[in-house]
């Protein structure tokens, strides 16, 4: 994924956290901020919690002039729909059926996988 877009979650690398928010590296050398607002009146105590170095999941809220600005606590809201991820448009009553078939679908593929690595 090299053009990002809001709602895209995406696992990033912590690479310094200041009164300002949490800066974080994205892949394809991407970065961006998790302002300290997204943590509301827990800012002093939520900033304890990370470290420079750590891994965090984060969306992209959104994208100016380059500059992304993400959200950790909105990580699961669905508001901000992943246009990447391909259960976004799966309807609530659905999403079971889905992902059963989709989990059919990779067990298939895994066991043909091991017949070819079986037969070389």
């Amino acid at each position: 994924m090299e053009k990002y877009q809001a709602g895209n979650r995406v696992t990033g690398v912590i690479n310094n956290i200041t009164d300002l928010g949490i800066f974080v590296t994205l892949p394809n050398r991407h970065s961006g901020l998790v302002h300290h607002s997204d943590f509301g009146n827990n800012w002093l105590r939520e900033r304890r919690r990370y470290h420079a170095g750590d891994e965090v999941r984060v969306v992209v809220v959104h994208i100016h002039k380059g500059r992304f600005n993400l959200s950790i606590t909105r990580v699961n809201d669905p508001e901000l729909v992943d246009h990447d991820n391909q259960f976004s448009k799966t309807k609530p009553a659905d999403f079971d059926q889905v992902l059963n078939q989709t989990t059919r679908d990779a067990k298939e593929e895994i066991e043909k996988l091991k017949q070819v690595l079986t037969e070389n």
